[in-house]
Formats: structure tokens, sequence, C-alpha cells
């Protein structure tokens, strides 16, 4: 299990979002301003107005995308929780359910990132730029960048990525070293482009270990210990 991944650890914030029960641990805020502190220079009254508006968008983009999977869960009469830790966020469920509905559910979470993206770009598109405050524009691009690239990255192959579990049940949680092999590969050309293009060492070693973690579940698989 991930630090902080229990919802009765202590230093957990704990609220309900439409019934749903949300669980925030501590370790969740260390990402982003890691993350977002090497990310803006200058002015460091700025600097800390951009880093803040940062962790807005990175919690507001999770939780959103956490509660596309419970939304998904509650359709087909499950209950579900939203714990969000150290290494992202994640919607439980104890419920059963269908291949069809695990892949509904499992496609909730980057559906609902993508139109909160499309949500950000109409509000700048409709609003008058000239009226609006900087932070507000800064807030919306910020939207627009981290729900569009996150939720395109988040479909790739790669388990325990969205995508990586999308992949596993189409395939009937068939053939788990195929699985592994194409999840390790997409993850390591995923983390040098993104090293190539953004410049992002953070990107490359989070899809680094992703990579590492599907070539050991595939070689896991390979021996029998799946």
């Amino acid at each position: 299990m991930f630090f902080g991944a229990d919802p009765n650890q202590p230093g957990t914030l704990r609220f309900n979002l439409f019934r749903f029960p949300v669980s925030i641990h501590w370790s969740f805020w260390i990402i982003p301003l890691i993350w977002g502190s090497s990310g803006f220079g200058g002015d460091p009254v700025e600097q800390t107005r951009y880093l803040f508006i940062w962790v807005l968008v990175f919690f507001v983009s999770i939780l959103g995308h956490e509660l596309g999977h419970a939304l998904a869960y509650r359709r087909y009469g499950g209950k579900a929780q939203i714990i969000i830790h150290g290494m992202g966020g994640m919607a439980v469920s104890n419920g059963s359910y269908t291949r069809r509905q695990k892949i509904i559910i499992t496609i909730g979470g980057p559906a609902v990132g993508f139109m909160m993206a499309a949500l950000s770009l109409f509000l700048i598109f409709i609003l008058n730029p000239d009226t609006l405050n900087i932070y507000v524009i800064r807030f919306l691009v910020m939207m627009i960048w981290i729900n569009s690239i996150w939720s395109a990255l988040n479909l790739l192959p790669v388990y325990p990525l969205d995508g990586g579990q999308l992949l596993s049940h189409i395939m009937h949680e068939r053939k788990p070293v195929l699985r592994g092999k194409i999840g390790g590969i997409t993850a390591a050309i995923a983390g040098l482009l993104l090293f190539i293009k953004l410049n992002s060492i953070f990107a490359a070693i989070m899809f680094g270990f992703l990579a590492y973690q599907n070539f050991q579940a595939a070689e896991r698989a390979r021996r029998g210990y799946w």
C-alpha cells in the first residue's frame, strides 16, 4: 500500500464530497510543492503566489479525476471512497463489477480530467481576459495544461495507471507477461520523451520507476508468481 493510502493514518484530512468520503494524507502535498518549486522563478512573492495556484490546480485535478471514478462506481450501484496520498490518489470500492463496467469505471477518471480542461478552455474564450485577474487566468491555463496532458498520459498502457488497468480489463486479466512488457516499454519511452521535450526530470524519474515496476511484474508472472 502506498504511504498515506490508509485513510485512518494520522495526519489525514477527512470530509465528504457529493456523499463520497474523502481522505487526504499530508504526504500528498509534498509532490506538487517539490515539482512546483522548481518551475517558477523570478520575484519570490510572485513565485509563492504561482506555487499556491499550482498546488491548488494539482489538488483540484487529482480530486476531480478520482471523483470521476467514484461517480462511475455509484452509477453501477457501488459505494466508493476517495483516498489522496503521497503517490497520487485512488477511488476505492468493495463492489463486484462486470468487465464492461470496470472498463467504464476506469475511463471515468480521465474523462473528467478532459472535461475540466475543456471547461477551463471554454471559460478563457468566453470571459474577457482584460478584466480577469492574472491569477485567475493562470489558474485556468494550468487547469488546461495539467488535465489535458496528465489525462492523456494516464491512458498509456502502463500499470497502475488507468491505461494499464484498462488494458488488463480488455485482455480479461490474461497474459500478465505481455501486459508487463507493454507497460515497461511504454513507460520507458514516455519518460525519455518527457525528459527530452519538457526537460522534466520529475516525470522521467516517475515513468522510469513505473517502467521498472512493470518489467518486474512481467518477470514475476513469467516465473509463475503473478
